[in-house]
């Protein structure tokens, strides 16, 4: 056994099992949330395995993600461009709840019982105590799993006890229906994942061996299923009948309940047309027979030996991506919780990305945001890189709807991304706060950088990165135009930066500086690609009609592109209006009226300085070592105050820049609120489902800020410093094809090459080289950072 398992089996209760009853302060909701598990395919919320009054769900939830239904959007008043159509997150039928009774009457829990998730296992554990009304009882055990090693596959696990009660059971299981009710919510978060006037139920059948409920949904066209088997592990003969209900099937099946107990699997599986890769449609006969062949194998195979397959996978994402935090324990279970979600919900397949409220819940609607390339795919990067490319690739999977939406609005040879989206299209209808943030362009090509730099990727480069990178590029010269007002530079006017509270303004900072990210690393990539194989490079801007004169103007472009200042302050504008605006009075403004969104008309908001998210602050980050460190502390100082933090993915880009700029107190503190965002529901809306950006947040503001990771051409280069409320720190990252380990102490630092030929480091100003001969590396930390 590994270092990492002795670590589990020793300190497991603290720091790997999480407890319904250790949140059932925060309400029923947030615990679903707080428990769902998922594989990046399939997810499922928390709720109970058990269908009784007691037990129902707050919020119940199965969700496949990438499948989504598609609904017009109405428009009282509408305009040209505006978007048309809305996806929601496609939520399936719950094959969770079982239902037991002795003939006579059904068991009842005697409370709500505890659910367990196990971190390091992905898995969760439910207990309960069940009760006639004559007194008859029996203890209930349920351990389901959302298998990593089979995508459409959801265990769970029955172990029926006696207490005081043998004899006749009747158990049925059920495959229900989750018709939620379209709501009126007036806030923008909160998700509708109504779906019931879209399903048709096609079909539906329950046999000893095979039961399912077919679905067509109408737009898009597609079969939705929703089957499961079950496998007793009794030597007795058990009777199976069908039993229909409104909006549900059932299976009962008839045994005797012994001393030795009543122990079975369910076997679940979950299918969508809309994710076949072949455009063959399948008939409703033939869909039933492969499903019904899946769950046959899927028996075949045995619940322990799907355990130990799942169980191997998660071992090995913990071995290869475990921070191990000594000194809090409610960090440590808090981070460790964050990195399992984000796992749990992001796509594999190259079709699907991951949603701001991951696989756990209806928030948004299940859309993907530019949170997915600048907060999330990082921590994947790093992490898991196959899966960050296959995020990136989801993208390239939308290039065309890209070009086709940019040709919407008036950008004739690029592509423009959708702010938000499932298929492709873009859904906000809210154009001032949604469809203006064009810098979702470049989130997506830092994206594509940022991954090339840390995996020297050249395969997907040449099939895919470039591509991106390219294609949305070309967005940029329409958006903005030479300025002779600004020195002829370059302006790009009317858009909508990462802070929501300030709207189609001119010059956004963040944008401006994204996009000159963006064009500079596209004319540097297409120089490398040339010297790295002229021949392919030639093929390459053949297919994609690149000129001489177009890679002349993103220079001309990224070089002249208008970034304000102002000079006498040294303060960064946050777009040409801002320093202009009457102050917002947050001294009367009361608590209950945050966030401002719910409680303010959107023009009132955007008549003042006030910012609901970090923007020039997340440039001066992103922009790394190009900007000043005392420009970048004087922006920190004067746009803090005022921001609300009404987005979550504010905190933790205030605490990066906190650390890079020497003040570890509020570093750590903003860290805090980023790492404790869902598992103490400091936003009041975790029921909806998690906050996926905060949680890739948090684990960026450990290995971004406090260690002071960065990347560079020749060297990978780190200025850390352990906060001081911790005794220890230690993680792990893959980075150009090795695999590094970094272990802090207050005074010191251990770097060690765990796999691969060599990487060069920097610690501090010290430069390095770790290889197979000299693989580990003790560094001092200096005595002033030590102080701070």
């Amino acid at each position: 056994m590994n270092t990492l398992s002795n670590e589990i089996v020793l300190n497991k209760s603290k720091q790997w099992l999480l407890s319904s009853d250790e949140l059932s302060h925060l309400g029923e909701g947030v615990v679903e949330t707080l428990l769902s598990l998922g594989n990046g395919f399939i997810g499922t919320r928390g709720t109970s395995g058990y269908k009784s009054p007691i037990t129902d769900a707050e919020i119940e939830g199965s969700y496949i993600n990438g499948a989504f239904t598609k609904e017009a959007i109405e428009y009282d008043e509408t305009a040209y461009g505006f978007a048309k159509f809305n996806n929601k997150m496609l939520q399936v039928e719950n094959t969770k709840q079982i239902e037991i009774s002795n003939g006579e009457e059904i068991f009842q829990p005697i409370s709500r019982g505890e659910k367990v998730l196990n971190i390091y296992h992905a898995n969760l554990k439910e207990s309960l105590l069940l009760a006639t009304r004559q007194g008859k009882t029996i203890k209930l055990n349920i351990t389901r799993t959302v298998c990593q090693h089979q995508q459409d596959l959801m265990l769970n696990h029955y172990q029926i006890e006696p207490v005081n009660f043998t004899g006749k059971l009747s158990i049925t299981s059920f495959i229900t229906s989750n018709h939620l009710d379209s709501n009126s919510n007036d806030d923008p978060r909160v998700g509708d994942l109504s779906n019931q006037e879209q399903l048709t139920l096609m079909s539906s059948a329950s046999t000893l061996d095979f039961s399912y409920r077919i679905h067509q949904l109408d737009s898009p066209k597609s079969l939705v299923i929703a089957a499961d088997r079950h496998e007793f592990y009794q030597s007795q003969t058990i009777e199976s009948s069908a039993v229909n209900e409104a909006n549900s099937l059932g299976t009962q099946f008839d045994l005797m309940l012994t001393d030795t107990g009543v122990e079975f699997t369910k076997y679940s599986v979950f299918h969508c047309s809309q994710s076949e890769s072949s455009q063959h449609e399948c008939s409703v006969i033939e869909t039933c027979d492969q499903l019904k062949e899946v769950l046959s194998r899927s028996a075949l195979l045995g619940y322990r030996h799907h355990q130990q397959q799942h169980q191997t996978i998660m071992e090995e994402f913990w071995q290869n991506s475990d921070i191990q935090i000594t000194g809090e324990a409610e960090h440590q279970i808090a981070i460790r919780l964050n990195m399992l979600h984000l796992t749990m919900s992001a796509g594999r397949n190259g079709k699907s990305n991951i949603a701001a409220k991951g696989l756990t819940g209806p928030g948004y609607n299940g859309h993907y945001f530019w949170d997915s390339e600048i907060y999330i795919t990082p921590y994947f990067i790093y992490t898991q890189p196959h899966i960050a490319k296959g995020l990136l690739s989801y993208r390239y999977s939308g290039l065309a709807q890209a070009k086709q939406r940019a040709q919407e609005l008036g950008h004739s040879n690029a592509a423009l991304f959708p702010w938000r989206t499932i298929g492709g299209e873009e859904c906000s209808s809210y154009f001032p706060a949604g469809t203006a943030q064009y810098h979702i362009n470049s989130a997506i090509a830092y994206a594509v950088k940022h991954y090339f730099s840390a995996t020297k990727d050249w395969e997907f480069i040449w099939q895919e990165g470039a591509e991106l990178a390219i294609e949305t590029a070309r967005l940029w010269p329409s958006l903005g135009h030479f300025n002779p007002l600004r020195d002829n530079q370059f302006c790009i006017d009317t858009v909508t930066g990462p802070d929501e509270y300030t709207a189609l303004v001119n010059n956004n900072y963040y944008t401006n500086a994204m996009a000159k990210i963006h064009l500079s690393f596209v004319c540097d990539l297409l120089a490398l690609l040339q010297a790295n194989d002229s021949e392919k490079y030639s093929s390459l801007i053949s297919r994609l009609a690149v000129t001489k004169d177009e890679i002349a103007l993103w220079k001309k472009i990224s070089e002249t592109l208008y970034l304000p200042h102002q000079t006498v302050l040294n303060l960064t504008p946050q777009d040409d209006s801002f320093l202009s605006k009457k102050a917002w009075d947050f001294t009367n403004t009361p608590k209950d009226k945050y966030p401002l969104l719910l409680h303010f008309h959107p023009l009132t908001i955007y008549r003042h300085q006030v910012l609901k998210q970090a923007d020039v602050i997340l440039a001066n980050f992103l922009q790394d070592d190009h900007v000043d460190i005392d420009l970048k502390r004087n922006n920190l100082n004067f746009y803090e105050p005022l921001t609300t933090h009404d987005s979550t993915l504010s905190a933790c880009t205030h605490s990066l820049a906190y650390s890079e700029t020497g003040n570890p107190i509020a570093a750590f503190d903003y860290f805090e609120e980023t790492l404790l965002t869902d598992i103490k529901n400091l936003h009041h809306n975790t029921e909806q489902g998690v906050h996926t950006a905060a949680m890739a947040g948090s684990w960026m503001c450990i290995t971004h800020g406090f260690s002071g990771l960065r990347l560079r051409e020749e060297y990978v280069s780190f200025t850390p410093q352990l906060p001081k409320q911790w005794q220890g720190l230690s993680f792990k990252l893959t980075l150009r094809g090795c695999q590094l380990e970094v272990q802090m102490s207050k005074e010191k630092v251990i770097y060690r090459l765990i796999s691969g030929s060599e990487l060069t480091l920097k610690h501090y100003s010290q430069t390095f080289r770790l290889d197979s001969l000299h693989s580990r590396k003790e560094m001092l930390i200096p005595a002033v950072a030590q102080s701070e």
